[in-house]
């Protein structure tokens, strides 16, 4: 009789790390083991984030001045009705979730759709073939496909590589059979962290901000509050939207969206803090104007 021994992946989160991260002082958020990655191994969270890179590139630098910025602003208060929370799901595709997810956010704050229309994620994750669908992205490369290209409605082409991480092919026809309508520009796409957080803060008035981050181990712990790297090794990078600023207990925050569903963090939301390029946050943003 032989006996075959298969290997158990080991899953990611770790109590101890979870209770050494709950009892570090001066914390300003809470750790946990969020419900979204219980069970998660190595593995599968190695596919949610993309290869920590940043190039520098040739995107537009600007700096963003405005008179009396308010102390505190978030789109979240100020049109919630042009925001939406999306799920990536096991494809690592959230330098499209950001990209896409700005560009909705914004054809509503600028006044170019009545009502939040969500675009096409699936559209560039399968068509842009300088990123790499859901092994990741760049965010500097998605946004100038979109101005080069643009993006049909997900209505036409849905998301559909979150539910097995397979980019797909460019599809040349809508979901239900009918032609692909003219797609969806950006007019133009600027670099607003060039000027650093008062720039940021300004262009935040005008519309979400598209960045990316480096992403530590104690991320993956994150269920509230206002995040700081405190532990752990860089796991890759991630893109994400900010939505908004503040300041709570003396620590000023960003306001940012994330693509893990609601059922993550602050409902789908987290806060990290403002002002010190934290986990390279400040580093290369893009506030999109949208045709």
């Amino acid at each position: 009789m032989f006996v075959i021994a298969t290997a158990i992946a080991e899953e990611y989160h770790s109590h101890r790390v979870l209770e050494m991260l709950k009892n570090l002082p001066g914390m300003t958020w809470t750790p946990s083991i969020p419900e979204r990655f219980k069970g998660y191994t190595l593995e599968d969270m190695k596919s949610v984030y993309a290869p920590n890179s940043i190039p520098k590139h040739s995107a537009q630098n600007i700096t963003y001045r405005a008179v009396d910025l308010p102390t505190s602003f978030s789109w979240l208060t100020q049109k919630p009705e042009c925001l939406e929370v999306r799920d990536q799901g096991d494809c690592g595709s959230c330098w499209a979730m950001s990209a896409v997810g700005s560009f909705s956010d914004n054809r509503c704050i600028q006044g170019k759709d009545l009502t939040r229309v969500t675009y096409s994620e699936q559209y560039e994750i399968s068509c842009d073939h300088i990123d790499r669908g859901c092994k990741g992205g760049n965010i500097h490369f998605d946004v100038t496909f979109m101005k080069k290209n643009g993006v049909p409605t997900d209505q036409c082409v849905s998301y559909k590589s979150g539910m097995d991480g397979k980019k797909r092919a460019c599809p040349t026809k809508c979901d239900d059979g009918s032609a692909i309508p003219a797609h969806f520009k950006i007019d133009k796409y600027e670099n607003v962290c060039h000027g650093g957080e008062e720039s940021i803060m300004a262009a935040l008035t005008q519309g979400t901000v598209q960045t990316g981050f480096t992403v530590y181990s104690d991320f993956n712990y994150y269920t509230g509050g206002i995040y700081q790297h405190t532990f752990g090794s860089i796991e890759g990078g991630h893109a994400v939207v900010i939505v908004g600023y503040g300041e709570q207990n003396g620590t000023k925050y960003w306001d940012v969206r994330n693509s893990w569903g609601t059922s993550w963090g602050e409902k789908g939301y987290f806060r990290i803090v403002r002002g010190k390029n934290e986990c390279d946050f400040e580093r290369e943003c893009f506030l999109q104007t949208v045709l």
